[in-house]
């Protein structure tokens, strides 16, 4: 167990004062589009500052992060752990503090340790920064009917691979060759302007101890001068292109710039997904696993060029077409710079990058704290039940009818709510794990999903991190039984799933949270050789629940109609800038 960290924090707004918070309209640019400018103009300003830009859509309460002060980022494998008499898997994790003084100054020190160990100090972490109940109610008090907000914790992701990996260690499941893990202490973050949606104003929360607090906010003063100096010159570059943005309409705005065409082959042909759904049925027929979350992957590569650098570029595309309630991005940038006596000399890792860009509606967990009690009330919806958006209003009720009636989709579904009530259980009051609603049907821009609902209240004496970790892979991309069909999976698929399948979110310090599934997720990673090259690879996966009762026809076009809308953005040529 990590000690607890000795010095407790208060949530106050340092530079600048809540009176005179800097705002910005930035061209009137949603989310979404305002992400590539900002994240390209900022990487300009400063390309040795530890920016790692982060953006949830948080199912319309959105937040974009910044600069962190401490990140972690998580690795298998990158090089041969210390000698350990722990039987647990060491993972590499990367911490990076940032200096208060100067953005791109920062610390870099390597430790390993295991999941467990990683679980411990983030919880050690958040319970120092915790803010008193009393201070600000506002912020946590439990309304059912009430979206969460960030407000001051840690945002990132935790993969597929890893946990599942720690769900059945002895099973050797392989993990790809990327970040497992990432999460920061975002302090430095941009929400909406209050009580207008026209722009966005900066939030900056006070990270000091009593003993050094104003030596620490008086050098951060500083930082945060020059961020806001960064933003104004971006605020009027933005503004002066969009000048009249509020003008153009919809088809437009879907023929603005767009980036290279991006083509995503399927690593299986229907003949290698037979194989592998034959091989699924074998399992759950001789009883190992009532279901069975069976995937496959697409692949391509992005080449750097003129229009095109990164998978941000076409998250304006891909969320237009969307609008997923809990998309989100987010790179880690990885810099070559020997200077740093941190980082050691040849580090292979420190030359590629990573980013995730999720387009999946589906909420993993809500944590939403009751500031009036203390206690902590948990939510998950697992969607299991799909079916494709018709080409006319009579097919698609015609569809969302047969979505209602499925017996096989409502078997699917119960299934995963049992699991996940299971999961829940561990961890809640006795008798609060509640099903408030079961097999509603929740329409997205390409598909109808089958949604579930299950509440509790946690246990005094656990934390919101606990949870997430030990709730970790989510029952709806794995199956039933959990460790075995991780199992199966990894047998079966027979390539690391990596982020996809993972989480990505956010916790407030106050254990207030709330974190997707990555699924509809793309995934674009580069080794050394892929630096060197100007290239990219990017991996997008779907797939399914699959029971006794599937068809192996109607499950692989399921796959198809779940990220046909994605690909087909993706693979659009580039058009000639208009705005």
């Amino acid at each position: 167990m990590v000690a607890p960290f000795n010095h407790k924090t208060e949530q106050t707004v340092s530079a600048p004062s809540p009176a005179t918070k800097p705002s910005w309209r930035f061209g009137d640019l949603p989310a979404a589009e305002l992400m590539p400018p900002l994240q390209q103009y900022l990487y300009a300003q400063d390309a040795k500052a530890n920016w790692q830009l982060v953006w949830l859509n948080n199912d319309g309460q959105p937040i974009i992060g910044l600069l962190p002060t401490v990140s972690w980022s998580v690795y298998y494998g990158a090089n041969d752990p210390p000698p350990s008499d722990k039987q647990e898997t060491l993972y590499k994790v990367e911490k990076t503090c940032r200096a208060s003084h100067h953005i791109h100054h920062s610390t870099v020190t390597t430790t390993y340790m295991c999941y467990s160990e990683w679980q411990d100090e983030l919880i050690a972490y958040s319970q120092a920064y915790n803010i008193d109940s009393n201070s600000n109610d506002s912020h946590s008090t439990f309304k059912t009917n009430k979206k969460p907000n960030y407000h001051h914790g840690l945002i990132g992701f935790i993969g597929y691979d890893i946990a599942a990996h720690e769900l059945s260690p002895a099973s050797n499941i392989e993990l790809a060759a990327q970040p497992c893990a990432l999460l920061g202490h975002y302090d430095i973050y941009l929400t909406p302007k209050k009580n207008d949606n026209s722009g966005w104003q900066l939030e900056v929360n006070s990270t000091a101890n009593a003993s050094n607090k104003d030596i620490d906010e008086e050098q951060k003063n500083k930082l945060v001068i020059a961020l806001i100096a960064y933003l104004d010159a971006l605020d009027k570059k933005l503004s002066d292109k969009h000048p009249n943005r509020k003008n153009i309409n919809q088809a437009q705005l879907e023929t603005s710039s767009a980036p290279a065409s991006l083509l995503l082959n399927a690593r299986w042909g229907k003949r290698h997904y037979q194989q592998a759904f034959g091989q699924t049925q074998n399992y759950l027929q001789q009883g190992d696993c009532y279901q069975i979350n069976l995937t496959q992957e697409w692949q391509g590569r992005l080449t750097h060029t003129q229009s095109t650098s990164n998978i941000i570029d076409y998250l304006p595309a891909l969320h237009r077409n969307t609008q997923a309630p809990f998309a989100g991005y987010l790179a880690i940038q990885h810099l070559n710079d020997n200077a740093n006596s941190n980082k050691p000399d040849n580090s292979t890792e420190r030359t590629s990058s990573f980013e995730l860009l999720s387009c999946y509606p589906e909420l993993f967990f809500t944590f939403i704290k009751d500031g009036a009690t203390g206690k902590h009330h948990i939510r998950t919806k697992p969607i299991k039940g799909t079916m494709p958006r018709g080409a006319t209003a009579e097919q698609d009720n015609n569809y969302k009818q047969q979505l209602i009636d499925s017996e096989k989709d409502r078997a699917e579904n119960v299934m995963i709510v049992d699991l996940l009530r299971n999961d829940l259980g561990k961890y809640a009051k006795i008798g609060s794990v509640k099903v408030p609603q079961l097999f509603a049907i929740e329409s997205f821009s390409n598909v109808h999903h089958m949604v579930s609902t299950i509440t509790a209240e946690l246990r005094t004496d656990t934390h919101p991190l606990a949870v997430l970790f030990g709730s970790l892979p989510a029952g709806s991309i794995t199956g039933t039984p959990k460790k075995r069909a991780v199992e199966i999976i990894s047998e079966l698929e027979n390539a690391p799933r990596g982020a996809y399948c993972g989480t990505m979110g956010y916790m407030n310090f106050d254990g207030s949270g709330q974190w997707n599934v990555l699924i509809r997720t793309l995934q674009a990673t580069s080794t050394a050789d892929d630096v060197a090259n100007n290239t990219k690879q990017v991996s997008l996966w779907a797939g399914g629940g699959i029971t006794v009762a599937s068809d192996c026809d109607a499950e692989y076009q399921e796959c198809l109609d779940k990220v046909g809308n994605l690909l087909s953005v993706l693979a659009k040529t580039a058009i000639v800038q208009i705005l």
